[in-house]
């Protein structure tokens, strides 16, 4: 075997050794990462919808309700810590209650000042038969300002 040959099995042997030791020792280090895709493996979500009383979509990202999930569990991997939306946990279908206060803590946010209340749309996605997936059902809920 050549030298050259030798070099490249040595880099590649220390790439498979960083590829376990660097997530162990320092966590998360690009592109090392300990985490597999969907580890926590999620079997529903739900989108959520902010709509003002004249019926046009206001930005979710003004409501907190915006899907952060990149495949890893939130906040994992990601080096920055991600806002708390409504969605804290993938996969967690919010029920009525839990929706309405969180939106009604929203209204504090100056770009939401100006509205009396918002209809809240939740689509729960899951499986529909074995074959596909999409919405299961949907719910609508206003919510008036506090």
């Amino acid at each position: 075997m050549n030298r050259r040959s030798q070099f490249a099995l040595v880099a590649v042997a220390l790439l498979l050794a960083a590829n376990v030791v660097v997530p162990l020792v320092w966590g998360d280090v690009y592109p090392f990462t300990s985490s597999p895709m969907f580890r926590d493996t999620p079997t529903c979500c739900c989108n959520y919808h902010v709509y003002a009383p004249d019926g046009r979509e206001l930005p979710a990202e003004d409501w907190l309700v915006q899907r952060i999930y990149d495949g890893n569990p939130v906040g994992y991997g990601v080096g920055i810590c991600p806002p708390a939306v409504l969605e804290s946990e993938f996969g967690q279908v919010c029920d009525e209650k839990t929706v309405r206060e969180h939106i009604t803590a929203q209204f504090k946010n100056p770009n939401n000042k100006n509205l009396s209340c918002v209809d809240v749309v939740q689509e729960h996605i899951g499986p529909i038969d074995s074959q596909h997936v999409g919405i299961v059902r949907a719910s609508r809920w206003r919510v008036e300002r506090p």
